[in-house]
């Protein structure tokens, strides 16, 4: 398991590495209309035109149509890789192929996710409190326990996003089926990106005052860690559900 779990790890990081000429003509365009709109946005959020005596639904709403767009790109850039890497759909000049009815399906894919998440993570915040109160650093220990096995749960479900992408029916349940007994190599796998994230933050943090130059490398860092996590995606889709070698 750990070994399985670490060559997943490094797959997706080759994977990344090996493909930035194709990383970059589908991510470039959707990245930038991503950061334009939202900083547009935000900067007519807060300006100083809000009637704050209207009331907080409007804002509610813009944030949300933010929010909505921004996440709408994103998943213009995620699905033409999903669908690169295990399709060998290749993107032909800079603006990625527009696949409307897997966007939306990837949308919908992601807010069932969120859904779950939210429902698992507040049953552990309603339990944490009397655990950690109870038996102070033994409940410590035992809620930090039980969020990994909810993370590593959440990994499990997350097949269902590759599957939207390339229009194939994968459901929670039918999840939840192929990645079972793969609670250690999800562990593993977890615990790297865990780990490289670590190392940025060392990083950061010996660079002391080269605010400019550590500025730059957390850009840098942040766009090759979402990169990242699109590419795990990819690969635990094409290791558990289309059986393939790494």
């Amino acid at each position: 398991m750990t070994v399985i779990g670490w060559k997943l790890f490094i797959h997706s990081v080759n994977m990344v590495l090996h493909n930035i000429p194709q990383l970059l003509r589908i991510f470039l365009l959707p990245t930038i209309l991503t950061a334009a709109i939202v900083y547009l946005m935000v900067r007519y959020l807060f300006n100083g035109t809000l009637d704050v005596a209207s009331g907080i639904a409007p804002l509610m709403w813009r944030i949300a149509a933010i929010g909505g767009v921004a996440m709408a790109l994103t998943c213009w850039g995620t699905v033409s890789w999903h669908r690169y890497v295990l399709l060998e759909e290749y993107p032909k000049g800079w603006i990625p192929a527009v696949h409307m009815r897997r966007i939306g399906a990837y949308l919908l894919g992601l807010l069932k996710l969120m859904l779950v998440g939210i429902a698992v993570f507040g049953v552990l915040g309603l339990v944490s409190v009397p655990l950690i109160s109870g038996m102070e650093l033994f409940g410590v220990a035992l809620v930090l326990g039980l969020a990994v096995v909810v993370l590593v749960f959440m990994y499990r479900l997350i097949l269902i996003l590759p599957a939207a992408a390339l229009g194939q029916r994968l459901g929670l349940s039918q999840s939840l089926q192929k990645t079972e007994g793969a609670f250690g190599t999800l562990f593993i796998l977890s615990s790297c990106l865990i780990g490289l994230q670590l190392i940025a933050e060392l990083i950061l943090y010996l660079m002391g005052d080269l605010v400019a130059l550590a500025a730059v490398f957390q850009i840098v860092f942040g766009l090759f860690q979402g990169v990242l996590s699109i590419s795990v995606l990819t690969t635990l889709y094409g290791y558990y559900v289309e059986k393939r070698q790494i």
